[in-house]
């Protein structure tokens, strides 16, 4: 409950509007009350004899006040409601910023589809609940009490005894049903983008960080919920005129009854307007008492929902932004690593462990070993994805005390799972530039890339969208647009983590020479698999269960018996047999 309180907290943001909705509930009932003992009165009245005068102008009161309850009931739906909706979108936003924010390590921790659940149907259950659903507990609070208080004074064991009565409906919703639907089919369409939006964003949260781009993926989801706004508000007002239009025609079937029914009564003298006023009662507390069991099936559901929103909420990140930022005037490149160690919250031992190590400003690190051996952590912890014990400096400043921006605003990191975006070739080049890229640059990146024959064969070229995850691009393809996304930012600090490993050797070599030259004046930190990609770095390190086993250049590495020397003989030899 408490969660939901906090929650609650959100909607009196918005105190005016919401005490105008509630202002109308009281309004509408008491029209409904009204016009109840109108026309009980009437038919009492009409027993002892009246004119046609007098039915005229009761048949105009009842109109007036008809429309006016049938006014009110679509102010209070559409003030509430669309409180609820505007709620909605912040705590949406609040959310995705929230998530978008955190590290690396809880999302490894959390599912994506859990997050996007929370993040949506979690949201929409706490919306009904202290949305319309405190709008129908007031409705009940109002009319149920007042109407039995009635029902009791005009005859308690009438009020005991009386049968609930059919209701009659009106056929608003037949003249609404098309803007329903279309609205509805809107409001889903936009419900899925946002979703998606979601998804792709947390799944490719490495690349999101690593880019720093946490506030344009924040912005482009604020796109897609302000058009989920547009169609959600279109819909409650649409739902808001059915529903006046619903009631309005409920009593106003009434009037030919009482036309009809009251010249009959003059002639024969026939008294009914006590008893009308017992049915009519009746039925007006039978909807509420409905909703309220409605409210006690929604409630639990809303509560735990709450509770995962709150939760989320109120989440500490991990990893933060420094109380004192250090400021560097220009980066460099150079990175320390004094005795760096990490270990994952799940596992048994390290990932990496007593790490020493010093990369110069605008040299080429190779990073190779054995699958498993803790290369991949060692660039995330460089990033500041994760953080690690020991300090890793940027230019002589621990890491720990950068702005995230300047930090992995100095990065240009190529992950190893090569995500892509469902977006054109182009703009996934451009996802980390900080400006947008001109054709002719995104052409000299394809370049250095080895992608321009690619996309030369594309039917849009470098427009071309190619699907969610890179999925119409082959893997070797997708490695290469990640790292001409990567070099677009013009970074001081190159981070490639295996991202060669699907392309052919021919195209290695050619795009080896490409990095070469395009990272004059850069520091390049390259894990591989294939030892032939990280034979001309200036220091190559040799990792084995997280630890630094071997250390030199290629040709002092190949004189020293260990796992470089064996495994650089057995690739050359996997090489001679595959050109047989």
């Amino acid at each position: 409950m408490r969660e939901l309180a906090v929650l609650f907290r959100r909607f009196l943001r918005h105190k005016w509007t919401l005490l105008a909705g509630f202002l109308c509930i009281p309004l509408a009932s008491l029209g409904d009350i009204w016009i109840t003992k109108l026309i009980g009165d009437a038919l009492d009245r009409l027993r002892t004899g009246s004119d046609a005068e007098f039915l005229a102008g009761l048949f105009w009161i009842l109109l007036g006040v008809s429309i006016a309850r049938g006014i009110f009931r679509f102010l209070q739906r559409w003030w509430l409601v669309c409180v609820s909706r505007w709620v909605e979108v912040r705590l949406k936003q609040d959310l995705f910023d929230k998530l978008i924010s955190l590290p690396t390590s809880f999302h490894v921790k959390n599912r994506s589809g859990d997050l996007v659940s929370r993040l949506t149907s979690d949201v929409e259950s706490v919306r009904m609940f202290l949305g319309p659903g405190l709008m129908y507990v007031a409705g009940a609070l109002v009319m149920v009490p007042v109407s039995l208080g009635y029902l009791l004074w005009l005859d308690w064991t009438v009020a005991l005894w009386m049968a609930l009565p059919l209701v009659i409906m009106g056929l608003g919703m037949w003249g609404m049903s098309s803007r329903l639907e279309r609205h509805s089919l809107a409001v889903q369409e936009t419900l899925a983008e946002i979703g998606h939006r979601a998804q792709e964003s947390f799944a490719g949260i490495r690349v999101v960080k690593g880019y720093s781009r946490e506030r344009q993926q924040a912005a482009r989801f604020e796109a897609s919920s302000e058009k989920n706004l547009h169609h959600q508000v279109e819909l409650a007002r649409a739902r808001g005129i059915t529903h006046a239009i619903t009631w309005t025609a409920k009593d106003l079937t009434l009037l030919p009854i009482l036309l009809v029914g009251g010249l009959a009564m003059i002639d024969r003298g026939l008294a009914a307007g006590e008893l009308f006023k017992f049915v009519d009662l009746t039925a007006k507390v039978f909807w509420p008492i409905i909703a309220l069991g409605w409210m006690a099936g929604v409630y639990p559901r809303s509560v735990v929902s709450a509770r995962r929103v709150q939760e989320l909420l109120e989440t500490v990140p991990e990893i933060a932004e420094p109380a004192q930022a250090v400021q560097l005037a220009e980066v460099e490149g150079r990175l320390e690593l004094a005795n760096v160690s990490f270990q994952y919250p799940s596992a048994t031992k390290p990932a990496v462990e007593a790490i020493d190590l010093v990369v110069p400003a605008n040299t080429v690190l190779g990073v190779v070993g054995p699958t498993g051996s803790g290369k991949s952590t060692l660039l995330n912890l460089l990033a500041r994805l994760f953080d690690a014990q020991g300090e890793i400096r940027l230019d002589g400043v621990d890491v720990r005390k950068l702005p995230l921006a300047t930090l992995r605003g100095a990065l240009g990191y190529v992950p190893q799972d090569s995500f892509l975006f469902s977006d054109t070739w182009k703009d996934n080049v451009g996802f980390g530039a900080e400006k947008e890229l001109s054709d002719d640059e995104a052409k000299e990146l394809a370049r250095l890339a080895c992608m321009q024959g690619e996309l030369e064969r594309f039917p849009s070229g470098l427009h071309q969208r190619i699907g969610e995850r890179g999925v119409t691009l082959s893997g070797g393809q997708r490695q290469r647009t990640c790292i001409a996304r990567a070099l677009a930012r013009d970074p001081r600090v190159l981070v490639l983590d295996d991202s060669l490993s699907a392309v052919d050797t021919e195209t290695e070599s050619e795009l080896v020479r490409n990095l070469r030259s395009a990272s004059h004046g850069r520091t390049v930190i390259l894990a591989a698999h294939r030892l032939s990609t990280v034979r001309h770095a200036d220091q190559i390190v040799v990792l084995d269960e997280g630890r630094i086993v071997q250390r030199g250049r290629h040709d002092e590495l190949l004189a020293q018996p260990g796992w470089y020397a064996d495994t650089w003989k057995r690739q050359q030899t996997q090489e001679e047999l595959a050109g047989l």
